[in-house]
């Protein structure tokens, strides 16, 4: 819920800043709800460089990608993807399957147990974001992990063994 202590976000640039520092700022956990993984927030070296230290440093790192559509990603390449093929122990990618999770229409970054970022309007890149909420971090975080127990891995984005 949207409060005092929210900080808003108009625009690509506000929500790709609060993304990369939400990011950078985690030291386990970050999970992703996206529509088609954001390349414009998330398809940068200096995230994938952290988190791929997060996982190489801290053996209970727990990086999470939900994903409507990651057709466009998989085939232009895309860092997320990359980060699950290279280190599938830590960071995995699924993609929705059933339909309220298909018309869901936000995005969403957890970072941890208490800084989260909430785009309601992902073609505008409107939204909020906190860095200190347990009590509602806590909320998305169980909406996830039930959207995520609904999900499938995804096909576009595993890696092909020969």
């Amino acid at each position: 819920m949207e409060d005092n202590s929210s900080i808003l976000l108009e625009g690509q640039r506000e929500c790709q800043a609060a993304a990369k520092a939400l990011i950078l700022s985690s030291v386990g956990r970050v999970y992703l709800l996206t529509q088609h993984l954001e390349p414009e927030l998330y398809n940068d070296a200096e995230i994938h460089r952290h988190l791929s230290q997060l996982a190489a440093s801290n053996r209970n790192t727990d990086i999470r990608v939900i994903a409507h559509d990651t057709r466009v990603a998989a085939n232009r390449g895309h860092f997320l993807i990359h980060l699950a093929q290279k280190l599938p122990s830590f960071a995995q990618i699924r993609t929705t399957v059933t339909p309220p999770h298909r018309n869901f229409r936000e995005s969403w970054l957890i970072a941890d147990d208490g800084a989260y970022m909430r785009i309601r309007n992902p073609e505008r890149f409107e939204g909020y974001y906190e860095l200190d909420n347990k009590l509602e971090c806590r909320g998305y975080y169980e909406e996830f992990i039930e959207m995520w127990e609904a999900c499938e891995p995804d096909q576009n984005t595993r890696r092909l063994s020969l």
